[in-house]
């Protein structure tokens, strides 16, 4: 998948947090490319930084793979219960799932760390 954007969305609780949109295909140079009519396959996620310059991707809303939009809930360890992944209802275009974690991120990070930490 092609990063469409990355977004810093700054620090929370002491530590560095970012979006990141990815569609399929790749955008090309010159055109006006609209996720929501243009791509295949998308997915916006939410990572937090570490110290060691690494990053931890904390959740993921996408339909890679040809599946279903669906919620990938990393900060969940292996195995656990409720499952990591989540199958979304109704429609999730790249927009919707960036507005979502562009106003949800918070509670995941606040999650990934009860689960983690």
């Amino acid at each position: 998948m092609y990063r469409l954007e990355f977004i810093d969305l700054g620090e929370y609780r002491g530590d560095e947090y970012y979006l990141c949109g990815f569609v399929v295909p790749e955008p090309v140079d010159g055109e006006n490319y609209d996720p929501d009519a243009d791509a295949s396959a998308w997915g916006v996620s939410v990572a937090r930084k570490r110290i060691d310059h690494s990053n931890q991707e904390i959740v993921r809303l996408d339909t890679a793979h040809g599946q279903d939009p669906h919620i990938d809930k990393e900060y969940l360890p292996e195995n656990s219960i409720p499952d990591k992944k989540e199958v979304l209802t109704d429609e999730w275009p790249y927009s919707r799932m960036k507005q979502y974690l562009l106003s949800t991120w918070k509670q995941y990070a606040d999650l990934y760390s009860y689960y983690n930490d």
